[in-house]
């Protein structure tokens, strides 16, 4: 059993993920973090991630865009 610590680099973190079962690769974790979505820290090049603030982001969710309806009429406001 390997041992994982609480903060990670985002190679380590995706390694976790794949050892817990949760679907999430190295490149979506970047994408969450240039979003700002994941709270992370920035180590020069680096980014660092702790643990609970992805467990807490998976429970939570993101917040989705709402896109335009497209086909209807909508109000539009002066």
């Amino acid at each position: 059993m390997t041992e994982f610590t609480q903060v990670a680099t985002i190679p380590k973190t995706a390694r976790r993920c794949k050892a817990e079962g949760i679907g999430l690769t190295e490149n979506q974790l970047r994408t969450l973090c240039a979003r700002g979505e994941l709270k992370h820290t920035q180590m020069g090049k680096k980014a660092l991630i702790y643990w609970p603030n992805l467990l807490e982001l998976l429970k939570s969710g993101t917040q989705q865009a709402k896109l335009p309806e497209i086909g209807k009429v909508r109000r539009v406001e002066a």
